[in-house]
């Protein structure tokens, strides 16, 4: 369910480039079936990414969206915070600082960290994490990207069980996040 907030996004001086997107297209999964994903763009905020057709998708407040995959436990989110001072390390860090004290993890484990370049010249820092959920101990996997244009910060997060083996699925996601800028 892709949003259109053009009329918005002229009223509050910003406007996205318009570029046409290039998602869409089929990708295999881990097991080597097709799945086929569309692009969700939010023309307000200016952000773009693919997300597997079969996904549902919900706009929500403050140009956030999220993204429910109705047959597993994978989820995506992403939200977006306006006034950002930070740098986009220490932007990461304070989500790292909160996730440590999140009171529904028992444990933490950090997997990976680097930087991405985006397909529109920024760049961006994922972060993977393993935790185990309180109180049933589960694992569950967590894929974030941090993005910070000009003021904005973006924050796009997969997290699925790690039964469920969606390592390459978040990855695709995350890796097709775009900021669009003038």
């Amino acid at each position: 369910m892709p949003t259109n907030r053009e009329e918005t996004a002229n009223a509050a001086g910003r406007a996205c480039d318009g570029r046409a997107d290039g998602f869409g297209d089929d990708g295999m999964d881990e097991a080597g079936s097709t799945l086929s994903f569309e692009t969700y763009a939010d023309d307000e905020y200016c952000y773009r990414l693919a997300y597997p057709t079969a996904w549902s998708a919900q706009t929500e407040p403050a140009g956030g969206a999220s993204f429910d995959d109705r047959t597993s436990s994978a989820g995506a989110t992403v939200s977006v915070d306006e006034g950002v001072a930070l740098t986009l390390a220490d932007y990461v860090a304070g989500f790292l600082e909160a996730l440590a004290t999140d009171e529904h993890i028992r444990a933490i484990e950090r997997l990976g960290r680097r930087d991405v370049f985006l397909g529109t010249g920024g760049t961006g820092r994922v972060v993977d994490y393993a935790y185990w959920g309180e109180p049933d101990g589960e694992r569950w996997r967590l894929t974030y990207l941090f993005v910070r244009e000009g003021g904005t910060g973006y924050v796009l997060g997969v997290d699925w069980n790690d039964d469920d083996g969606l390592d390459e699925l978040a990855a695709r996601i995350v890796e097709s996040f775009a900021v669009e800028t003038n």
